[in-house]
């Protein structure tokens, strides 16, 4: 596998990741902003035109059937006209505003009076609809109530129930405020009138639209959400799936160059076998001649299965095939520990096995089965540091035939004792220690046979100590 590009992978979907972040940032930014504006244009627009609507009901209580007085009062004309009326400010400055109603016409009169030398108080727009003050303080604070009812319902219907208050100005006066909730706040209208009484102006803040228009971009935020985290969660598989095919190209090739001393192993036991009767002259001991052609006999045998315990795991659901018969358990360990006499004695190593006094016999697969007792002996001698010594138990209730194999040998770190089982699964050696031969599928092949068999397998070991591994299968009770 061509490891060069995968410098330049992992990056590019780093970037790709932190690229697809940021544009959704900056689209959801710009939305957030094109909302905001429409927002503030919508409360504006919404003041605006209940101040209209309340000074066209003032005219409907003052002029009704005058409906050509009335459009005038709600034309853009008219607004352009009070606005600039309203607007003109000067310390000379005298205005008056009135409406004289007669049989055949109507007279606005507003008037723009410079004074000569500027008086001494400050003079108040005059303004007069045919009404006395009180009448007009009291017509005037019901249209002020009237607004803000208005207002407020309006806005409810925006998704804007707090945060916003009402200022109220007399007419014609600069009155300024300045406090940092005024001057901080997302939306600050223009004075309004309200009514043809022109006593007061009236200002609308909302403090923050920013909750409001969040909840307008709801949808808009949900999916720019889920596109991040659909993507974010794309690339974790797409690392996920990187990683297991280098460490799964990594296993074939470590599988590969030791699978050859894998196989060496009972072709060796067969030489070593077929040099001792050449050596030692066996023909003349027949029994002696016989235990070792048995023995190499064994390790054909156990070639032959390795090589179909190859094949087999080489599929993708390659499936042990069972052939169950009435096996003795404790019959098939001691064959195996005898066809393993050789290996074991080269080694220098002292097994031990201990039996129950009763039979334990299960319904199994005795090729497999066999191959399964093999595979941890094996094991137990390839990985010894020091002469191994390994003891196996074999006992059984009317349930469970417990069989344990346990060994004095390195042990198994605790960070590897739920992969030992995995395929091509090999636990790593500190340098300074030999490198041992192994193709990793031994261990895997074991988990597969006792789970073909409903049977469990479980590690215990204390790093530098040791490991114990115990097989339970269950027991068949047809003696």
């Amino acid at each position: 596998m061509n490891r060069m590009p995968e410098k330049y992978v992992y990056p590019l979907v780093v970037l790709s990741m932190l690229i697809c972040v940021l544009l959704q940032f900056a689209w959801l930014n710009q939305l957030f902003k094109e909302e905001k504006r429409r927002t503030i244009d919508d409360i504006g627009n919404t003041i605006n035109a209940v101040s209209k609507n309340n000074i066209y009901v003032t005219l409907e209580t003052k002029y009704k059937g005058n409906a050509a007085l009335n459009r005038f009062f709600l034309s853009p004309e008219w607004l352009g006209i009070s606005q600039g009326f309203e607007g003109a400010k000067d310390d000379r400055l005298y205005k008056s505003f009135d409406i004289n109603l007669q049989p055949d016409s109507t007279v606005l009169d507003l008037r723009l009076v410079f004074l000569k030398d500027p008086p001494v108080h400050r003079l108040a727009p005059k303004y007069g609809m045919g009404y006395s003050l009180q009448q007009m303080k009291t017509m005037d604070s019901l249209s002020l109530i009237s607004l803000k009812r208005s207002v407020i319902k309006e806005l409810n219907k925006q998704g804007i129930h707090s945060g916003y208050f009402f200022l109220v100005h007399s007419y014609g006066r600069d009155d300024f405020h300045s406090t940092s909730a005024i001057t901080s706040s997302d939306f600050i209208s223009r004075r309004y009138t309200y009514n043809l009484m022109h006593l007061h102006t009236v200002q609308l803040v909302v403090d923050s639209v920013k909750k409001v228009v969040w909840f307008k971009m709801r949808y808009f935020l949900l999916s720019s959400i889920l596109m991040v985290v659909l993507t974010g969660i794309a690339f974790y598989f797409i690392f996920k799936l990187m990683i297991s095919r280098r460490l799964y190209a990594d296993a074939r090739i470590a599988f590969t160059s030791n699978m050859t001393h894998e196989i060496k192993t009972p072709i060796a036991t067969v030489a070593l076998a077929l040099e001792s009767i050449s050596k030692y002259e066996l023909t003349k001991d027949p029994a002696k001649l016989q235990r070792y052609l048995n023995m190499g006999r064994q390790e054909l045998q156990r070639l032959t299965l390795m090589v179909e315990k190859v094949l087999s795991l080489s599929m993708e659901d390659g499936k042990i095939i069972l052939s169950p018969v009435f096996y003795d358990v404790q019959s098939g360990l001691s064959d195996v520990i005898r066809s393993m006499e050789l290996p074991l004695l080269n080694a220098g190593a002292v097994c031990k096995l201990i039996v129950s006094s009763e039979p334990c016999f299960i319904e199994g697969d005795a090729m497999h089965l066999t191959t399964v007792f093999y595979n941890l002996i094996e094991n137990a001698i390839k990985h010894a540091i020091n002469p191994l010594e390994l003891l196996i138990t074999c006992k059984c209730d009317r349930e469970w035939v417990t069989i344990s194999f346990k060994d004095n040998g390195p042990g198994i770190p605790d960070m590897y004792k739920e992969k030992i089982f995995d395929r091509f699964f090999r636990v790593p050696q500190p340098e300074n220690v030999h490198q041992v031969k192994g193709s990793g599928l031994g261990l895997n092949y074991v988990l597969s046979v006792i789970q073909s068999h409903s049977g469990t397998i479980s590690v215990d070991s204390d790093y530098g100590v040791g490991s114990t591994f115990t097989i339970k299968l269950a027991a068949s009770n047809e003696f």
